[in-house]
C-alpha cells in the first residue's frame, strides 16, 4: 500500500493507540508526539515500537500545521494521509481514498465522518465571497441556500480534515500545511491551496471514519473558548486568502455575526462575536 499516514498526538495515549490500531498494517505509519508530558511520551514511544510504527518527538507543542509537516518529512511513500489522533478508520476507507487520488484532477480526498454514535457529521463550507458575506450580514442567506457559509460535502469549496489524503507531490506543490495558524482553519487553507493548483476535492462517501470532534481542544478550552478560537481563525484565513475582496466579504460577514450576537445574547454567540472581531484585527 503506497501510503504514509501521519498521526498527530498531544497528551493522549489511548485515543492515539486506538487510531493507530485501526490503520492498515500495510501503510507506513508515523506518529508525531507533539510535545506530550514525559509519562505519555514514554507510553507512546513504547507502543509505537511494539506496533512497528515510526515515532517522532517534536520536543514541544508545535501546533497542528508544524506538527503535521514534521511528520510528513519522515515519510517515504507516494501518498500521504494527515490524521488526527481522535479518529478510528472503518473498513477499507484508506484504499477508497487512494483510489480517488488516482484521478490526476483530484488534489485531496476526504472521507465521510461519523460521530462515535454513528451520526454523519462531515462538515464543509464555502469560501467567503462578497455574496456569502453580504447574505450573512443581511439575513438573505436564511432563504437563499447558496449564500450560506455551510455547504453539503459534495458541493463544498472546502472540507474539514481530520483525515485527508493527498499525493506527496501535491503536498509538496502547495508547500505543505500552511503554518500561519497554530490551530484551526488549516483544512480550509489546505483546500484553498489545492484548488489554486487547478485541482478539485473528492468527497468519498463510502470511505468512513469515526471522529470524536474537538477531543483534544476540549481538554484545554471551554465550549466558548473553542467557538471563539475557531471563528477567529476562520475569519483570519478568509481575510488572508481572499485579497481585497476577501477583506470586504469578511467585514460584511462579521457584521452579521455581531448582529446575531446582539439579538441572541447567549455565551457561545458572544464568544463567536469576539473571535470574529479578533480575526479581522489579527496581523
Amino acid at each position: 500500500m503506497d501510503v504514509s499516514i501521519v498521526v498527530l498526538a498531544w497528551e493522549d495515549f489511548h485515543r492515539t493507540a486506538a487510531c493507530v490500531r485501526s490503520l492498515p498494517a500495510e501503510a507506513e505509519i508515523v506518529a508525531v508526539d507533539n510535545g506530550s508530558s514525559a509519562e505519555i511520551r514514554q507510553a507512546l514511544e513504547e507502543f509505537c515500537a511494539r506496533q512497528g510504527v515510526a515515532y517522532v518527538q517534536s520536543g514541544s507543542n508545535l501546533g497542528y500545521a508544524r506538527g503535521m509537516n514534521l511528520g510528513v518529512r519522515h515519510t517515504s511513500r507516494a501518498n500521504v494521509i494527515l490524521s488526527n489522533n481522535d479518529i478510528v478508520v472503518h473498513g477499507d476507507a484508506v484504499p477508497r481514498l487512494l483510489t480517488a487520488l488516482e484521478d490526476p484532477r483530484v488534489g485531496a480526498a476526504f472521507p465521510a465522518v461519523v460521530t462515535p454514535a454513528g451520526v454523519r457529521q462531515t462538515e464543509g463550507g464555502r469560501f467567503l465571497t462578497m455574496g456569502v458575506g453580504l447574505g450573512h450580514a443581511t439575513g438573505l442567506s436564511l432563504v437563499v441556500p447558496r449564500l450560506r457559509i455551510v455547504a453539503p460535502p459534495e458541493r463544498a469549496d472546502w472540507l474539514t480534515g481530520p483525515f485527508v489524503a493527498l499525493r506527496r507531490s501535491t503536498f509538496d506543490a502547495v508547500g505543505g500545511v500552511d503554518e500561519t495558524s497554530f490551530f484551526y482553519s488549516e483544512d480550509m487553507r489546505l483546500c484553498w491551496a489545492v484548488r489554486q493548483q487547478g485541482m478539485r476535492l473528492a468527497y468519498v462517501a463510502d470511505a468512513e471514519i469515526m471522529h470524536e470532534d474537538d477531543a483534544t481542544a476540549r481538554r484545554r478550552w471551554s465550549a466558548e473558548e473553542i467557538s471563539e478560537r475557531r471563528t477567529r481563525e476562520f475569519i483570519r484565513a478568509s481575510r488572508d486568502l481572499g485579497g481585497r475582496r476577501g477583506r470586504v466579504a469578511t467585514t460584511a460577514y462579521v457584521c452579521g455575526i455581531l448582529l446575531r450576537a446582539a439579538v441572541g445574547r447567549n455565551p457561545v454567540r458572544r464568544a463567536i462575536a469576539r473571535g470574529a472581531v479578533a480575526g479581522l484585527r489579527a496581523s
